[in-house]
């Protein structure tokens, strides 16, 4: 057992104040550093009256004092129980010490990715054994879920070999380990592994899940069926401990750019928790390049544990050594070790530029001048936008009106990942239609837009909007079809590049064209013309496109009041 506790709560502070002052990304890749600082900040927002979140110490130090009781169960260590390193700590600090006003837990959801043999899974079946005894939850089901029997079982036999060796730990928590189970008489509860076979989950009423290498889901079936089934826990996890892999169409690239994208901040989601170790990619927002993966200096970044574990350095270099000379190695190398994504397209929004733009949009004064507008009708089953853009004085000032059927709202929400219902809450997005769009509400919004303001033309995508132009049309709204194509959108996409660089945008601070633009990655044709890449973009890039449409019609309007986007450009 410890001789005494440690002060997690100062370690915790300690190592995220390391990171956000490793502004050279010495010790500490950009993603960490990122989630340091939401840590620190968190911390002070959590003292503030009236704030949704407190901090808890006395739920932080316990968890980690119960982490830090277990003995090692695999390997040979100079301890006879578990000393978390300070990235675990800070992990499970930010987990358990955080809490909502009703005393549960803040965050339902976390992430803690990291290269191989960072001690991930021993970490996630540690917070599951404590969820378990710890959490009051009647009636726990605690579940290890992996693509495989075998990969769940990692997770588990851990937790089984610790109940195994620990016999007060069985007597205090009534606890009985069996060979696919392990029970708590006290409450009900059970503790077991499952593999993906979704369709044999029905009838589950998981309180904490714990999924391993989320990355090798082939599809989201397991994911939604624990999602579903949770749905009565008032106090749920789900835990999800990854190392990179290989792209696919599972989970895992949704859930790793939702993560990103909550670390800049473009999307708020106080659920979700997320620490992501990993190298640096190249930063353009920053002015940083890519990290070379063969400099063992930066190695530390996706493997925290090796400042503490020298048989980790000297199994990275090995197989170094193998990838330096076959492209095979070196691409498992840099997925397994350095945690770099198989393939990460760059988006083409440089965000520390795009959030500076926040100026606000006074729609009254706006009326004033005349203004384009682009419609985006790509999906009926999730997002459509229609955008109005302005040009005053060399000023591009934007507002949208964004359409979802109650289906993609539901879904997102049973998710728990792009926060639709929020928005439609807040008055941002237009939930209209059950299972498809109703594509009435967005004739309606149009009408009302082009009787409002001094709409010179709007332009838009022929897919999917015949009848409805039809409609438009006939009620005389000025149309023209958008061609879908870098020689239509590559004139836009230059100008609003420019116009957003030099600080000549104002959006509004609007969030749902904030996570369009985070997703937009662009295409370029054999004459070097950029268009937004539908089918690369990891993420719906509605709004955005809406955005571009309207600069394109714009730009081929006759100068009007407030001066054309063609003089504004010629000017710079």
């Amino acid at each position: 057992m410890a001789s005494e506790q440690r002060d997690y709560i100062a370690i915790a502070i300690e190592y995220a104040e390391a990171a956000v002052a490793d502004t050279d990304r010495k010790r500490f890749g950009k993603w960490v550093r990122l989630a340091a600082k939401r840590f620190l900040d968190d911390l002070k927002s959590a003292k503030k009256k009236g704030n949704g979140f407190t901090f808890d110490s006395w739920h932080a130090v316990d968890a980690c004092d119960f982490i830090e009781k277990l003995p090692h169960v695999e390997g040979t260590w100079d301890t006879e129980n578990v000393v978390m390193h300070p990235s675990h700590i800070l992990f499970v600090v930010n987990l358990f010490g955080f809490r909502n006003q009703d005393g549960t837990r803040r965050f339902t959801t976390a992430l803690f990715a990291v290269a191989r043999k960072n001690a991930k899974s021993f970490l996630c079946s540690a917070i599951l054994l404590y969820c378990f005894c710890c959490e009051n939850e009647n009636g726990p089901q605690v579940i290890s879920a992996a693509t495989t029997g075998s990969q769940a079982r990692i997770v588990f036999n851990v937790a089984k070999r610790i109940v195994e060796k620990l016999a007060d730990l069985r007597e205090a928590f009534t606890l009985e380990p069996f060979a696919n189970a392990i029970a708590r008489y006290e409450v009900g509860g059970t503790f077991k592994p499952i593999n993906a076979k979704a369709s044999t989950q029905d009838g589950l009423n998981p309180s904490h899940c714990g999924i391993d290498e989320i990355h090798a889901h082939k599809n989201h079936d397991l994911l939604n069926v624990l999602k579903s089934a949770a749905g009565a826990r008032r106090n749920p996890l789900f835990l999800y401990t990854t190392t990179e892999g290989y792209e696919s169409p599972g989970p895992w690239a949704e859930i790793r750019h939702f993560a990103k994208q909550l670390l800049e901040g473009i999307v708020e989601a106080d659920h979700f928790l997320a620490i992501y170790f990993a190298v640096d990619d190249e930063d353009k927002g920053e002015g940083t390049p890519a990290d070379d993966d063969f400099d063992e200096s930066k190695w530390i970044k996706a493997n925290p544990l090796m400042e503490v574990n020298p048989l980790l350095m000297k199994e990275i270099r090995k197989e170094a050594v193998e990838a330096k000379s076959m492209p095979g190695r070196h691409a498992e190398f840099k997925i397994k070790r350095l945690n770099r994504p198989s393939a990460a397209a760059g988006g083409w929004v440089n965000l520390v530029k795009w959030k500076a733009c926040t100026g606000a949009v006074d729609l009254e004064w706006l009326r004033q001048y005349p203004c384009w507008g682009g419609l985006d009708l790509a999906s009926t089953r999730d997002l459509t936008s229609f955008r109005l853009v302005w040009n005053v004085e060399g000023v591009l000032y934007t507002h949208g009106w964004r359409f979802v059927p109650a289906a993609a709202v539901h879904g997102r929400t049973e998710r728990g990942l792009v926060p639709y219902q929020a928005w439609v809450q807040a008055g941002i997005l237009i939930e209209s239609g059950g299972e498809v769009t109703d594509y009435d509400a967005v004739e309606e919004c149009i009408l009302a837009a082009t009787a409002r303001f001094n709409v010179q033309m709007i332009g838009f995508d022929s897919w999917n909007a015949k009848q409805l132009v039809q409609k438009l049309q006939a009620a005389e709204v000025p149309l023209q079809e958008f061609i879908q194509g870098g020689k239509s959108y590559h004139p836009a996409m230059q100008a609003l590049e420019v116009a957003y660089v030099e600080g000549n945008l104002a959006h509004g601070n609007d969030p749902v064209l904030n996570w369009c633009a985070s997703n937009l990655i662009a295409r370029t044709d054999q004459n070097m013309n950029t268009a937004p890449d539908k089918k690369k973009a990891p993420e719906k890039i509605d709004d955005i496109v809406a955005l571009l449409m309207a600069i394109g019609v714009m730009q081929t309007a006759e100068p009007q009041k407030g001066g054309s986007l063609d003089d504004y450009l010629s000017d710079q």
